[in-house]
């Protein structure tokens, strides 16, 4: 009797430790133009099971871009390493502070007029941005790309 107790007190713990780490508060990006690409445009249109998820790396085993989806996502964007060899290879990175032509990013978004065709357009799977998005996150990589701080108008993304 003692032991199953033991083991229903185990089984308890347990099932609470692991919903703790579920209900941990989702990431909230800053007020900035940042935060904006974020929200409007990452989440909606990329961090979406199958294409830029963080359950769609690791589940479907993905190496060839990036995640778009937690806390990290400014960090590993900015100047971050492409997995595509041939944009590798012509110098392109994640986002290029204020260099659009070297922004993977950017390039991906803009594939029909981009110099680097290199895999498939973004987003993917019947989706498209409006111009609009576009252009906000063209201007926003245009003025350095901070992740702080409002350097686009808003009005663009409404």
């Amino acid at each position: 009797m003692k032991n199953i107790l033991f083991l229903l007190a185990l089984a308890a713990a347990l099932i609470a430790a692991c919903k703790k780490t579920h209900d941990e508060p989702a990431y909230q990006a800053p007020d900035s133009s940042y935060g904006l690409i974020y929200q409007k445009i990452f989440q909606p249109s990329c961090a979406l099971s199958g294409c830029h998820a963080a359950e769609s790396h690791v589940d479907l085993g993905h190496s060839h871009g990036l995640t778009l989806s937690g806390s990290t996502v400014y960090e590993d964007m900015i100047n971050g390493e492409v997995k595509n060899a041939k944009a590798a290879a012509a110098g392109l990175k994640q986002i290029v502070p204020q260099d659009t032509s070297k922004s993977w990013v950017y390039q991906k978004i803009t594939y029909a007029r981009s110099a680097h065709k290199y895999g498939a357009p973004m987003p993917g799977g019947g989706l498209s941005l409006t111009g609009n998005q576009i252009l906000f996150i063209r201007e926003w990589v245009a003025a350095g790309a901070p992740k702080e701080g409002h350097v686009v108008d808003k009005s663009l993304l409404n």
